[in-house]
C-alpha cells in the first residue's frame, strides 16, 4: 500500500487477518486471564469465548461472553506467554474493544469522547503541574523543539501524566545529568503517544498524533528512546510499525529524515540497569529503609530490570512480599473496581505482614494513585527514582503526595495559589477540577442562593 492511500484503520486490518488466521482457539489465553475471575464469563468455555472474540474481529455475528471477555481485559499481558502460537493475545483483544465500540458510537459520537476526554486531560496536567513547577520550567519541559537541542543521544520521553507528579521527572533528570547521558527531553500533550483517541475508537486522529511524536522524536537523531510511561512504551514497542507506516503518511513517503524506520524504545528501568556500574559509582549514603516494592507485569523485563537497580541501593533492605502483580499493567488503567480493591487490600497487607517502613513504586501512575494512602498505613509510599536520589543526596519535594495528604483544599491553595497565578491561573476558579485531581472527588454542585 502506498504512503498517500494508507490508513490506520487498513493496518490494523492486516494485523487482524494475521491474528485470526494463526489462531487456533485452544483457549489457553482466556485461562490465563487474571481478570477472568472477576466477570460474569467465569467458568465459560475457553475455547467457546475465544471463538467469539474472533467473531467480533471478523465482523461475524458472536456470542455474548467474547464481548464480554474483551472489555475485560487489563492488559497485564500474562496471556502472551500463554499462548502457543504467533498470537498476541493483548493486541486482539484490544481490536476487538475497538470493534464493539465502534458498534456502539456514531463516528461524531466517537470524536466528541475523544475530544472532551483529551481537553479534561490536557487540563488536569496543566493545572496539577502548575501546582509544582515555575512556569519557565513548565515551558522548557513542555516545548517542542523550541529552544532545546539540534542532536542528542537519547530523547527522555517522559510522556504527559508524569507532570503531575514533576518530582519524577525532574528526579530522572538529575540521575541522567549525573550519569553524564547526552539526552533531550519530550512529553506533555504536545508529544502524546495519541492513546486516548485510539482507545476511544478515533483510530486516524491518534495516530496521527503518535506518529507526529515520532517524528519530533526521530529529528534529535537519537540512538534511543528513554520512556518512564509504561503505556507510551507499551504503544510505541507493540504498534510501531502501524506508528511507523503513520509517520511515512504524514511524511510523504521515506526520505532523508528516516521517516518508517523503527527507533529503539528503552524503558528507563532496562537503561539504568543496563549501566549499572556507572549508577552505583554515583551513590554517595545509605538509604536505610526497609522495603516492599509494587510491582506489574505487563512490560517485558521492567520486574527484573527494577529489581537489580534496587538490589544495588546501599542501605535499602528489599522484603519479599505477596502481590497481584499480573492485575493491569498499572494501577491507574485497573478499571475493574473488585480487582483493583483486591491488588490494594493483597500489597498493603503483605507490605504490613513484611514489616516494611516504605512502599516503593514504579510508575508515576501507581505513585498518583497510592500515595494517599500512607495516611493509613504504616509505611511511606515513594517511587523508585526518589529512592536512588536519596542514595545520591538529592531530593524534591513530592507535593503531589503532600497535597493528598492534606484533604483541604483550602491549604492547598494557601500554599500553591502563588505558582498557580504565575501561570495566568486564578486558583479558585480551579478549584474544583483540582479537588477531582487530587481527591477523585466530582465537582460540588454551586450553592444555591
Amino acid at each position: 500500500m502506498s504512503a498517500a492511500g494508507f490508513t490506520f484503520e487498513a493496518l490494523t486490518e492486516g494485523r487482524i487477518a494475521h491474528i485470526t488466521e494463526a489462531c487456533t482457539l485452544c483457549g489457553k489465553c482466556f485461562e490465563a486471564c487474571p481478570m477472568v475471575p472477576y466477570s460474569s464469563v467465569r467458568g465459560a468455555e475457553p475455547e467457546a469465548v475465544v471463538r467469539s472474540v474472533i467473531g467480533i474481529l471478523n465482523d461475524r455475528p458472536y456470542a455474548p461472553e467474547g464481548a464480554v471477555w474483551a472489555e475485560t481485559c487489563q492488559k497485564s499481558g500474562v496471556c502472551i506467554e500463554a499462548c502457543p502460537e504467533d498470537v498476541n493475545p493483548r493486541e486482539m483483544l484490544v481490536y476487538a474493544k475497538l470493534k464493539l465500540q465502534r458498534e456502539r458510537q456514531s463516528p461524531g459520537e466517537r470524536a466528541g469522547a475523544s475530544r472532551d476526554y483529551f481537553q479534561l486531560l490536557s487540563r488536569t496536567i496543566r493545572l496539577m503541574s502548575a501546582l509544582q513547577l515555575e512556569p519557565g520550567l513548565w515551558r522548557r519541559l513542555t516545548a517542542v523543539h523550541g529552544g532545546k537541542k539540534e542532536k542528542a543521544d537519547a530523547v527522555f520521553y517522559f510522556g504527559c501524566n508524569i507532570l503531575q507528579t514533576p518530582h519524577l521527572l525532574l528526579s530522572c533528570m538529575d540521575v541522567f545529568d549525573r550519569m553524564g547521558l547526552d539526552y533531550e527531553v519530550a512529553g506533555g500533550v504536545g508529544h502524546c503517544c495519541g492513546i486516548n483517541h485510539i482507545r476511544r475508537g478515533e483510530l486516524e486522529a491518534g495516530a496521527a498524533m503518535g506518529a507526529k511524536s515520532l517524528g519530533r522524536f526521530r529529528a534529535y537523531s537519537p540512538e534511543r528512546v528513554i520512556t518512564f510511561c509504561p503505556t507510551c512504551q507499551m504503544q510505541y514497542t507493540e504498534y510501531m510499525p502501524l506508528y511507523a507506516a503513520a509517520e511515512l503518511r504524514l511524511a510523504g513517503g521515506p526520505g532523508a529524515d528516516g521517516a518508517g524506520k523503527p527507533l529503539p524504545f528503552v524503558h528507563i528501568t532496562r537503561y539504568l540497569a543496563e549501566n549499572l556500574d556507572r549508577l552505583r559509582s554515583l551513590f554517595v549514603r545509605p538509604v536505610g529503609k526497609r522495603a516492599a516494592v509494587h510491582l506489574h507485569g505487563g512490560l517485558d523485563g521492567v520486574e527484573r530490570n527494577l529489581m537489580a537497580v534496587l538490589r544495588a541501593v546501599p542501605g535499602l533492605e528489599i522484603a519479599e512480599i505477596d502481590q497481584r502483580a499480573d492485575h493491569a499493567y498499572q494501577c491507574p488503567t485497573l478499571a475493574i473496581p473488585a480487582a483493583k480493591q483486591a491488588l490494594r487490600e493483597k500489597l498493603f497487607a503483605s507490605a504490613r505482614e513484611a514489616g516494611a517502613d516504605t512502599l516503593i513504586t514504579v510508575y508515576h501512575g501507581c505513585h498518583r494513585e497510592l500515595c494517599g494512602a500512607e495516611k493509613d498505613q504504616p509505611f511511606r509510599v515513594e517511587n523508585f527514582m526518589s529512592v536512588l536520589g536519596e542514595a545520591m543526596g538529592f531530593a524534591y519535594p513530592d507535593r503531589t503526595k503532600t497535597f493528598k495528604l492534606y484533604e483541604d483544599m483550602d491549604r492547598v491553595l494557601a500554599e500553591a495559589g502563588g505558582l498557580l497565578r504565575a501561570h495566568g491561573i486564578e486558583p479558585e476558579a480551579a478549584r474544583e477540577e483540582l479537588r477531582a485531581a487530587l481527591y477523585g472527588q466530582a465537582p460540588r454542585p454551586a450553592a444555591s442562593a
